[in-house]
C-alpha cells in the first residue's frame, strides 16, 4: 500500500465518521443557556462491566465507581492531591505513614465508616485470594494497623514517598467491610455501597445505570438529584443525543466532530491532554509476538503522525516511549517513535517471520477511534508484509479477556498515569502480576522494583531511563498516541475534565447553570 493510498484510507475513515455523525440529526432550536434540571444524563462509549472498584480499571467503569466510592486522598482536575476520607497524613517513620480519618462519615446504607473499613479495603486489593484487578497498585504495603476508629497506620516494605498518591486512585477506593463480608463479592458488585456523592439505584445491562444523590454526603450534596449513565457505543447516535438535548454530557467526542458540537447554539466542547497513553498492548507470550524483532517491526510500520493528523485532527501527540508527557521522569530528549516501513520489512526478515496471523482485537468506542485506528494500522502492517486481521469484540468480552489475560494478539488499552510517575502506569500494569503481565525481563523487573521504593530521584530517573531502553527493544506495549480526551456538553453544564479519566461530579467540579 503506497503512502498516498494509506493516507487516503485514514482520511476516508475520518470522513466516514464525520458523515455518519452528521446523518442522524441536526440541532434543534436554540434554548436558554440555563436549566432547571435536577438529573444529569451522561452518554459514554460502552456499558459498565463491574461496579466493584477493586475488580475493574476500565474508563467506562471508573466514571461511575469513583463517584460511588471515596478514597483516602483525591487527585483533582488541578493535578493536586487533596484530602478525602483522610483529612491529614504524615510520614511518622521512614516506612510508616499515619492517616487521620474523617469522623462522622456514613455509608449509603447508614453504616459508619471507620479505620477498620480502610484497613480491610486496602488489604483486599493485594490479597492473593481476592484476585483483584488492582493487585499491584498498593503492593508496597507490608502491614496496616487501625489503632482507633479515625487513625490508620500503614507500614511499607521500604520507604514509599508515593503512598498517599497511590491511595488516591486505583485500589484506594474504600468499601464497607461488614457489608462486603455479608453480601459476598458478587452481591456487593450487584448492589454496591460506598460513601461517595451518589448511591446506586439500578443497572440495566446495555441500557442505563441510575444513581441518586447522597443527601448526607460529607463533601456536600451534589448539584443534582439523579444521575443516569447510558452506553451509546456508536459515535453518530451519541452526538445526535447531545445535539437534540437528550443527554447533558457525552464522552469520547471525536476530533472531527468538535467543530460541529462547538458551533451548535446549545452545546460546547471541553477537554484535556490525557494523563496516559493509548497503546496496543501485546500478548508477548503468543508467537510470533514473543519475538522482540517482530514487535520492533510492528512499531516501525505504524505511521503515528498520520493517525494524529487524519483521525485525530491534531488533537494528540506522538509518544516517544512508555512514559506519558507531563509525567515525572518523562524523557523529553527521546524522539517520537519513528515511522520506517523499510526498517520494518528488514526486521521481519531478520526475525524469520513466516506470515503468521497477528490479530488486532478491538472494540467500537471503548477508546475514541479504536476501530478506525485498528483498520488503519492493519493496512500499515499489511503494507510491510504482516498478515494482520482485525476482530471486533464486545466491551463485555474485552472485560472478560482482560480479567483472564486471554487476548490472542494485540488489543487496545488506555493506561492511565495514576501518580504522575511511571510507577503508577508502567509498573502498575506491566510489572510482575499486573493486569497486562504478558512479558517479563529480569533487568526491567529489577529496576522497576528498586525505583518504586527509592527516595533518590536521580536514582529513579536513571532506572527509568534504562527501563525505557529495554521497553523500546521489547515493546510489551505499542504506544500509538497521547490524545486529548474531549467531551461534548450542554452549555448549561459547568464541568472540568480530569486528565486521569475520573468523571468528577462532586460539588467542587460540577454544577448546572440555573436561571
Amino acid at each position: 500500500m503506497s503512502q498516498l493510498t494509506r493516507r487516503e484510507l485514514l482520511k476516508s475513515a475520518a470522513t466516514a465518521g464525520a458523515a455518519a455523525a452528521l446523518a442522524p440529526a441536526l440541532p434543534g432550536p436554540a434554548r436558554a443557556q440555563t436549566t432547571q434540571k435536577r438529573e444529569l444524563i451522561t452518554a459514554q462509549g460502552g456499558d459498565i462491566s463491574r461496579l466493584d472498584p477493586h475488580y475493574s480499571t476500565s474508563s467506562n467503569d471508573i466514571r461511575v465507581s469513583f463517584n460511588l466510592f471515596d478514597n483516602l486522598t483525591s487527585r483533582h482536575p488541578d493535578g493536586k492531591l487533596h484530602p478525602a476520607l483522610a483529612t491529614d497524613w504524615k510520614l511518622t517513620a521512614p516506612t510508616t505513614w499515619t492517616f487521620k480519618l474523617r469522623p462522622g462519615v456514613k455509608y449509603h446504607n447508614g453504616d459508619p465508616f471507620s479505620s477498620a473499613d480502610a484497613k480491610f479495603s486496602i488489604e483486599r486489593t493485594y490479597s492473593p485470594t481476592a484476585k483483584t484487578m488492582v493487585a499491584t497498585a498498593l503492593s508496597t504495603i507490608d502491614r496496616i494497623e487501625a489503632p482507633d476508629a479515625t487513625t490508620l497506620v500503614v507500614h511499607t516494605k521500604k520507604p514509599d514517598p508515593l503512598l498517599p498518591a497511590r491511595l488516591g486512585f486505583y485500589g484506594g477506593q474504600i468499601v464497607p467491610k461488614k457489608y462486603v463480608e455479608s453480601a459476598g463479592n458478587d452481591g456487593f458488585n450487584a448492589k454496591p455501597v460506598g460513601t461517595g456523592p451518589v448511591r446506586f439505584v439500578s443497572w440495566t445491562k446495555d441500557d442505563k445505570l441510575v444513581c441518586e444523590a447522597n443527601p448526607d454526603y460529607w463533601g456536600g450534596r451534589i448539584d443534582m438529584d439523579r444521575w443516569t449513565v447510558r452506553p451509546i457505543p456508536e459515535t453518530a447516535p451519541r452526538i445526535a443525543a447531545l445535539l437534540k438535548g437528550e443527554v447533558d454530557i457525552i464522552t469520547q467526542l471525536p476530533a472531527d466532530q468538535e467543530e460541529r458540537v462547538a458551533g451548535n447554539a446549545t452545546t460546547r466542547v471541553t477537554g484535556a491532554l490525557y494523563a496516559g497513553l493509548y497503546v496496543m498492548a501485546v500478548n508477548s507470550k503468543r508467537p510470533p509476538l514473543d519475538n522482540p524483532l517482530v514487535k520492533q517491526a510492528l512499531s516501525h510500520a505504524i505511521d503515528r503522525e498520520a493517525i494524529v493528523k487524519e483521525l485525530w485532527r491534531g488533537r494528540g501527540i506522538v509518544p516517544n516511549g512508555m512514559v506519558a508527557k507531563g509525567d515525572n521522569h518523562f524523557d523529553s530528549k527521546l524522539p517520537p517513535l519513528p515511522y520506517n516501513p523499510s526498517a520494518a520489512r528488514d526486521l521481519l526478515k531478520k526475525a524469520g517471520y513466516k506470515n503468521e496471523e497477528i490479530v488486532i482485537e478491538t472494540t467500537v468506542a471503548y477508546l475514541s477511534n479504536d476501530k478506525q485506528m485498528s483498520e488503519a494500522i492493519q493496512g500499515m502492517w499489511r503494507d510491510v508484509g504482516v498478515n494482520a486481521k482485525v476482530e471486533v469484540i464486545e466491551y463485555s468480552v474485552r472485560a472478560e479477556k482482560n480479567r483472564e489475560k486471554s487476548f490472542k494478539g494485540v488489543f487496545w488499552s488506555d493506561p492511565t498515569s495514576t501518580l504522575g510517575d511511571p510507577d503508577g502506569m508502567v509498573w502498575r500494569l506491566i510489572g510482575p502480576g499486573g493486569p497486562q503481565d504478558y512479558w517479563r525481563h529480569p533487568r526491567f523487573d529489577e529496576l522497576g522494583n528498586a525505583a518504586r521504593f527509592s527516595v533518590d530521584e536521580k536514582f529513579r530517573e536513571a532506572s527509568y531511563r534504562e527501563m525505557e531502553k529495554i521497553f523500546l527493544e521489547n515493546f510489551p506495549w505499542l504506544p500509538v498516541i497521547q490524545p486529548y480526551e474531549d467531551y461534548g456538553l450542554q452549555k448549561y453544564v459547568e464541568f472540568t475534565p480530569n486528565p486521569n479519566q475520573q468523571f468528577e461530579i462532586r460539588r467542587f467540579n460540577f454544577k448546572f447553570k440555573r436561571a
